[in-house]
């Protein structure tokens, strides 16, 4: 099952970023390589790496770093 910490590697790893920025309060669009583009990678990333997936509307409703990590944990 995937921690937090796995989470947010994953996120900077997909975003080419230190994973000491990716808090639970770095949102779309807070640094250049968080685009619309990234977004979709990084829920991709999700589901082949994590084996997590997220439906349309829990992908739209998704804000930030917090949201992410909350709709992986609470995946079922």
């Amino acid at each position: 099952m995937p921690t937090k910490e796995t989470v947010k590697v994953l996120i900077a790893k997909v975003l080419n970023v230190s994973v000491d920025i990716v808090d639970d309060e770095l949102a779309v669009g807070d640094i250049p390589e968080w685009d619309s583009l990234a977004h979709m990678r990084i829920i991709a990333a999700l589901e082949s790496d994590l084996g997590v997936v997220l439906d349309i509307e829990q992908t739209l409703e998704i804000e930030d770093v917090e949201d992410i990590v909350d709709a992986v944990l609470n995946n079922e």
